[in-house]
């Protein structure tokens, strides 16, 4: 009974030659044994595809897709999202890397009724070397947190299976994961985080994640268009969020 519960990880893929090995290898050492985990590959143009259908080979529990058309990465996180079999869904982007008592801790909050759960996360570099101070968040969050700090991430992500299947990723926006987390704390008030460091975030020269001048861009675009908040209220959160920004990612 202790392992009954199935997690399904999903993980999108494209052109991960250099990090998606490793990405999969931190899934399979969890210490929690029962789960799925779907690589949709979204059309690699290297032998990224190659790598992850071997590895299947070696367990079953990976499943792989390989899109016929290149969509971008919300459209592959959707794929996978509905394909999934597990009560949980667990998002973890190729990249990235989970410490191997992830899935078992995150689990844990979840049985204790919490549907949308999270973690702290440290910050790696190309070559696997720690960079910077981790980023320990707070034991709960909320929808007007959130407007102001971020906590949440797709690769630190566990969350109930019927509420990512009722609101896929909308890939009209930059940061379609940041609107989601938006779209499911009207549905679920609280989130739960860990404040352990369960995640390691790896900056990637050049990365979409790295572009911070278009991200606060698209963050503004997300409160007035997505949120649909008031022109005071955005210019409030819009502040706050650059202040904490700063913090994060260069104090």
């Amino acid at each position: 009974m202790k392992n009954s519960i199935l997690i399904s990880v999903v993980m999108p893929n494209y052109n991960g030659h250099r990090f998606v090995e490793q990405a999969i290898d931190s899934v399979l050492n969890q210490t929690y044994p029962n789960f799925e985990l779907l690589v949709v590959d979204d059309c690699s143009k290297d032998d990224s595809l190659q790598l992850i259908q071997q590895k299947a080979q070696s367990d079953d529990r990976i499943r792989v897709i390989a899109l016929e058309h290149n969509a971008g990465v919300a459209n592959a996180r959707n794929v996978g999202i509905k394909e999934a079999k597990g009560e949980f869904i667990a998002l973890l982007d190729n990249d990235d890397l989970w410490t191997e008592d992830k899935l078992e801790r995150q689990l844990a909050l979840a049985r204790n009724g919490a549907d949308i759960v999270y973690c702290s996360y440290d910050f790696i570099d190309e070559q696997n070397n720690l960079i910077k101070k981790p980023f320990i968040v707070p034991q709960q969050t909320n929808f007007n947190k959130m407007l102001v700090s971020s906590v949440i991430s797709c690769s630190t992500s566990f969350i109930k299976t019927e509420l990512m299947q009722g609101h896929p990723f909308n890939a009209d926006f930059y940061h379609e994961d940041y609107v989601l987390w938006m779209e499911l704390l009207k549905v679920c008030p609280t989130a739960y985080g860990d404040p352990k460091v369960l995640m390691h975030y790896r900056q990637v020269s050049g990365s979409r994640s790295n572009k911070k001048s278009n991200a606060a861009k698209e963050r503004w675009k997300i409160y007035r268009k997505a949120l649909k908040l008031n022109a005071v209220t955005s210019a409030w959160a819009f502040m706050r969020y650059a202040v904490k920004g700063v913090v994060k990612y260069y104090l």
